[in-house]
């Protein structure tokens, strides 16, 4: 992982919030689109979970990597991945399944187990 952009708060600072605002360009449109998930704060990088079949955030994060994310107040800018191998994307998972209830929940109903993950690195004040 890199380590923070110049500026950029700690991720960790950021844990007390539950979710965050992701702003994507859409991979078709090239407008701006955004949407309010969970988030999962790791060193020097935003992890971010989506459905198994992908979603339009995920498809317009690989086709155009740079996004902005919101977390309470802070705002930032960094750079997605979306993530490819297994064991790391498993890893990602269970920091979320760590964190939120509702997603160990789930886990025990086949949740969390197929997830697309995307860890936000370089991370910089917008």
């Amino acid at each position: 992982m890199s380590a923070p952009g110049a500026g950029a708060p700690d991720p960790g600072s950021l844990a007390r919030h539950w979710n965050c605002k992701l702003t994507t360009i859409g991979r078709k449109s090239g407008q701006p689109r955004s949407v309010t998930i969970w988030f999962a704060p790791g060193d020097a990088c935003i992890y971010l979970t989506g459905g198994p079949e992908g979603p339009q955030w995920t498809r317009n994060a690989r086709a155009n990597p740079d996004v902005s994310l919101q977390i309470g107040s802070t705002r930032l800018r960094g750079r997605a991945r979306v993530v490819e191998t297994e064991p790391e994307a498993e890893a990602i998972r269970r920091r979320f399944t760590d964190r939120y209830l509702l997603a160990r929940l789930s886990r025990l109903f086949g949740g969390y187990t197929r997830s697309v993950a995307v860890v936000v690195e370089r991370l910089s004040r917008a």
